[in-house]
């Protein structure tokens, strides 16, 4: 029994000292505080320091530093030694003097590191907080003169700082960030550059939107979605050369007994474009495989509404008026095309396509067909298209063609050569040919001739 309760006694002198030792303690800042005294020099900085780890010891030091200035102490305060779960509330004054109205400043406060808990252990890391204060606008400031000094060095003013680095590092300490803290700075790295990504998707979105598509896209006439008719009878040989027909111009010169159809959009009053729109146009060169896609462009939509208020002011515009209105349009589409061709591709023809819209009721389209006669266009034929009307609207498309650069021509030369060619192309469009129609000979009235009798077979 001796024995055993020697061994016993020798077990707890060794586990007791431990058991009584317990955990470390850990001291964290928590409740900050601050406030002014009654005249306002005085800074009130008050938080309560507790200890979640064993019981402590010793005496703990807090300080209160000036992020702007480092290795500055503001103010310092004791902290007696903390049971574990004990609180303590720190106070800690310090002037106003050297600070502006209505200025901002950060503090860091620390607690207890060196002295209670090393500074490279986990639990040090709640032993530092930030503190952002605000100073009142009616701070009192000291009011001195300062003394002259005489000195040969020459007076060199301290610079300014940068406008930009005052307003980041006021955002900065609005949002209470550290720079000088590594996972703060991560974080701000990232969140920006999530607001950038952000800002390319949302600007992606409106551009896509918000922008003038540049691709002109199929729109075919509404007597064009019709089924073939028989091409021995009237209606089918008018069906076919209403796909012949590109515009409005009845040429001044051609080949004779040749052949030519056109297309007038009218209104229901007869008259040429009345109640029609200019909607859209484009230009781009052409071979034999059709329309050159990179070389495609579209002009403004100012220059679309201007050619739509000559077309519906033509008839009260002379030649000069008429040719003064169209010139900003055909300069500017003359540099579009400067700009898009090359000089290996120069040489192509170019295609431009103008598009019409009509409300159902208030347009109409006729087709007339002439024939080259002793050096004149006679009218053979004049109709009205069958159509199929989907909605409300009227589609019409007038095409028109021009010559690329002549081997005679440089790029300059060929794009104010274009910008007369436009000119004229748009002066024919608005104010197309009008040919009388041909009056047959009256039989003869002779009241002395006999009557011709044909006998029957």
């Amino acid at each position: 029994m001796a024995r055993i309760a020697i061994i016993f006694l020798c077990i707890l002198g060794f586990t007791v000292p431990a058991f009584m030792q317990g955990d470390p303690p850990d001291y964290s800042i928590q409740l900050i505080q601050n406030s002014f005294s009654d005249d306002n020099r005085q800074t009130i900085v008050k938080f309560d320091v507790v200890n979640s780890g064993g019981d402590s010891n010793k005496i703990a030091t807090a300080t209160l530093d000036l992020i702007a200035s480092p290795n500055e102490q503001i103010a310092t305060a004791t902290i007696p030694p903390l049971v574990s779960n004990g609180r303590y509330t720190v106070v800690m004054q310090f002037s106003n003097d050297r600070f502006a109205p209505s200025s901002v400043e950060s503090f860091r406060a620390t607690v207890g590191i060196g002295d209670i808990e090393p500074k490279e252990a986990a639990s040090a890391q709640d032993n530092t907080t930030r503190i952002t204060i605000t100073f009142p606008a009616n701070l009192p400031q000291p009011q001195f003169i300062p003394s002259p000094q005489v000195t040969d060095e020459p007076n060199v003013s301290a610079p300014t700082p940068e406008p930009g680095s005052n307003i980041v590092q006021q955002l900065l300490q609005q949002f209470n960030i550290d720079p000088s803290n590594p996972a703060q700075l991560a974080l701000l790295v990232g969140l920006l550059a999530v607001i950038l990504i952000l800002a390319l998707i949302i600007w992606l979105v409106a551009r896509l939107l918000f922008s003038r598509k540049p691709d002109f896209g199929g729109w075919l006439p509404s007597y064009s979605n019709l089924m073939p008719t028989d091409p021995n009878t009237v209606a089918g040989r008018r069906q076919q050369w209403q796909g012949v027909a590109q515009n409005s111009v009845l040429p001044s010169t051609g080949v004779e007994n040749s052949v030519h159809v056109r297309k007038l959009p009218t209104g229901t009053d007869d008259r040429y474009l009345s109640g029609w729109h200019v909607v859209d146009l484009r230009m781009s060169q052409y071979d034999m495989y059709g329309r050159v896609n990179r070389s495609q462009i579209t002009p403004t939509r100012r220059l679309i509404r201007r050619l739509d208020w000559i077309a519906r002011k033509h008839e009260s515009l002379n030649a000069e008026q008429l040719s003064r209105q169209l010139l900003p349009v055909a300069r500017e589409l003359s540099k579009q095309v400067r700009k898009k061709v090359i000089d290996r591709t120069a040489m192509l023809p170019l295609a431009m396509d103008i598009r019409l819209r009509a409300r159902n009721g208030e347009g109409q389209i006729w087709f007339e067909l002439y024939r080259r006669q002793y050096g004149q266009w006679a009218q053979i034929d004049r109709w009205q298209p069958e159509m199929t009307v989907n909605g409300k609207v009227l589609y019409e498309t007038f095409t028109y063609t021009l010559y690329g650069q002549k081997p005679t021509e440089d790029l300059k030369h060929f794009q104010k050569r274009l910008e007369g060619d436009l000119i004229q192309l748009l002066v024919d469009m608005f104010n197309p040919s009008v040919v009388a129609k041909t009056q047959s000979p009256d039989a003869p009235t002779d009241p002395h001739l006999m009557p011709v009798v044909v006998k029957p077979e």
